[in-house]
């Protein structure tokens, strides 16, 4: 297995790359974000620029503790109602958002878990040369590939 992490590539097993992951332009209110994070089983959106190139990436979390941290502050619940609502509807995705951890078709699966690890990260967004989003790729669909391979190879 440790051969074959070191040869394959993201492209040997593209047939595992999410292209339904959620996107949405840099500038987006933090409401929108909330509201495509809540209707979907996702929990990342990546964030684009104008020439449509990946800029970021930002979690439900982040927004959670946004709206946690004013939550914190006030002490009458009447007036929290309309700060939650400022931040979500006044602060933008690039406001809050974090560098995303990117590989390329051409990475090996090897470098891809150590990106994995070393960011505490089980989903990883895959670019062109472009910077433009193909999908992301799961830890867990990683895991399912090699475990099928190796139940092939037992027989």
């Amino acid at each position: 297995m440790k051969a074959n992490l070191e040869k394959t590539t993201v492209r040997d097993i593209s047939y595992l790359i999410n292209t339904s992951c959620l996107r949405a332009d840099s500038g987006s209110s933090l409401e929108n974000l909330a509201e495509m994070l809540c209707t979907s089983d996702r929990y990342k959106v990546y964030l684009m620029n104008n020439s449509q190139q990946l800029c970021g990436v930002i979690q439900a979390k982040q927004i959670a503790m946004e709206v946690l941290k004013l939550s914190k502050r006030k002490e009458d619940a009447e007036e929290m109602l309309p700060a939650i609502a400022y931040v979500l509807n006044f602060h933008h995705a690039s406001d809050l958002a974090e560098e995303a951890v990117t590989v390329q078709p051409g990475s090996t699966l090897k470098t891809v878990l150590e990106l994995m690890d070393r960011n505490s990260i089980r989903e990883i967004a895959v670019i062109d040369e472009d910077r433009h989003l193909i999908g992301t790729l799961e830890a867990k669909h990683i895991l399912a590939h090699y475990l099928h391979d190796k139940a092939e190879t037992s027989f």
